[in-house]
């Protein structure tokens, strides 16, 4: 429990006062955030640091990493102690930050050409893929089962498309944050409620190993990946100290990318796949009007949504981007809760 304290504890620290550090160096170098020509209510977004995220990344890898170091021991007083770190909880964090990469890339191509547009679409989604199929090859090679988990114990055969699935809803959250992050501190908080959940259900499944043991391996099964949660959200709460509107920084791709890879990998590592549609639920509402408004105007030359992804629908009926931001969180803060009330259900049911 210390150890996950500890863990976003320092993550919050380091973000808090290297992001503050970074605004001014962004500024220096005119790396600023360029903005869509359709967006001219953004007008004063302009220019605004961009690529926050790299912080967020640092931030987690040593909140994660500092806190396997101990130097209290009850009983026993000051000791320095290293604690093993687990190997295939790194490898969450590998993985997420390879995406995180795809975002950077992404994030150096518009600063290079000074506007709103990075990598082509099609190149994007390749580099997306090839990390999707990764991602779905390592949980194949940690010897999950082929079922597809509601609630965690709860779940149905599905064969090889588990594998696919895998695939799609990581590619499918990572753009969905993506799209999510258009307005200040919208996916930061939003992160942060998000990941406070799962932190509630992975330590519950520490606690109760005897049954999760069942469809988790044991690496997941140790609290070391409750510490990289922890660290996460503590990251991303400090980050929130800047990007909060009016936003000092922007997370920029590779905050998003990195965010909406971490979250999904964790849930199916705790075997958890469907709590997915809960935790991250207000990511998949923006990512579904993207969807349904492009589908909408190719086939019926109609736009459903005053502009896509919905945030923007609401800021052009005049509602203040606080009270869109405010609301959006507790939407996402509802669908949460219901998650976890699924969550112990299926323990009281099951689990028992």
């Amino acid at each position: 429990m210390i150890g996950i304290i500890v863990s976003g504890g320092i993550s919050f620290i380091f973000v808090l006062f290297s992001t503050y550090l970074g605004v001014n160096y962004f500024k220096s170098k005119s790396i600023g955030q360029e903005i869509q020509e359709e967006l001219q209510f953004h007008d004063h977004k302009k220019g605004t640091p961009t690529m926050g995220g790299i912080f967020i990344i640092v931030g987690t890898c040593i909140g994660y990493f500092l806190s396997h170091i101990n130097f209290w021991t009850i009983g026993e007083g000051f000791k320095v102690e290293f604690i093993d770190v687990n190997v295939e909880v790194v490898n969450l964090l590998v993985i997420a930050s390879l995406m995180g990469l795809v975002g950077l890339i992404d994030d150096l191509y518009k600063v290079k050409e000074g506007r709103n547009l990075g990598l082509k679409p099609k190149q994007k989604f390749l580099l997306q893929l090839i990390i999707g199929v990764i991602a779905s090859y390592y949980f194949y090679n940690l010897g999950y089962d082929t079922q597809f988990y509601f609630f965690s114990g709860l779940g149905i055969e599905v064969g090889i498309i588990k594998w696919i699935l895998i695939i799609f809803l990581l590619l499918g959250i990572t753009n969905s944050v993506n799209f999510t992050d258009g307005l200040d501190g919208l996916v930061g908080g939003s992160s942060v409620l998000t990941l406070g959940g799962i932190l509630i259900i992975s330590f519950w499944i520490y606690r109760h190993p005897g049954y999760y043991s069942n469809f988790v391996i044991d690496s997941f099964l140790l609290v070391d990946i409750s510490r990289l949660i922890s660290a996460t959200a503590g990251a991303c709460l400090a980050f929130l100290w800047w990007n909060t509107y009016p936003a000092k920084i922007i997370m920029g791709d590779i905050g998003s990318h990195f965010i909406g890879a971490l979250i999904p990998l964790v849930l199916f590592a705790l075997g958890a796949d469907g709590l997915i549609f809960f935790f991250c639920f207000l990511f998949i509402f923006e990512g579904v009007s993207v969807v349904l408004q492009i589908l909408s105007f190719k086939y019926r030359k109609k736009r459903i949504f005053k502009m896509a992804p919905i945030h923007h629908h609401f800021e052009m009926k005049n509602w203040a981007e606080t009270t869109i931001i405010v609301r959006f969180w507790i939407i996402n803060g509802i669908a949460i809760v219901f998650g976890l009330g699924l969550f112990y259900a299926d323990f009281v049911l099951f689990g028992q």
